[in-house]
């Protein structure tokens, strides 16, 4: 009997909201992860051999030292930060900002002080908390 009832809690623990959504999270975050990567590797990594005019510069060495991973290791992750902020920042962030203003942007309005877009009815700007002058409402 006990290992019904543990079975049924472990049923309610895995397909509540919040693990739902860790899982959901994961899954997203390791498949984005492959997207980075595969930019890093395929397209900033050579790009900086090129500019280096050396495509074995990571077996650098400088006296006993092996620099080149060192260096190595930097600069993919300046990449990855890079290319991370590309996609996701800019990217997602113009695409959810066009969603929220109403995908084309036809009668939105942008903050007078922090020049972001706010939603036609805003009275206060999300971006900055400034409040706004009473929205125009057409037919009222």
């Amino acid at each position: 009997m006990h290992v019904k009832k543990a079975l049924e809690e472990f049923e309610g623990f895995a397909l509540r909201g919040n693990v739902l959504d860790f899982v959901m999270a994961v899954v997203i975050g390791g498949a984005i992860g492959r997207i980075i990567t595969a930019c890093v590797d395929g397209l900033v990594m050579p790009t900086f051999a090129f500019w280096l005019r050396e495509t074995q510069w990571e077996k650098w060495t400088y006296w006993q030292w092996r620099i080149g991973p060192v260096i190595s290791a930097i600069l993919d992750f300046l990449a990855k930060v890079g290319v991370m902020y590309l996609l996701l920042i800019k990217g997602l962030g113009s695409l959810r900002r066009g969603a929220e203003t109403g995908g084309s942007g036809v009668g939105s309005r942008v903050c007078s002080f922090c020049r972001e877009p706010i939603h036609p009815e805003a009275t206060r700007c999300r971006w900055c908390g400034s409040s706004l002058p009473a929205p125009l409402v057409p037919g009222k």
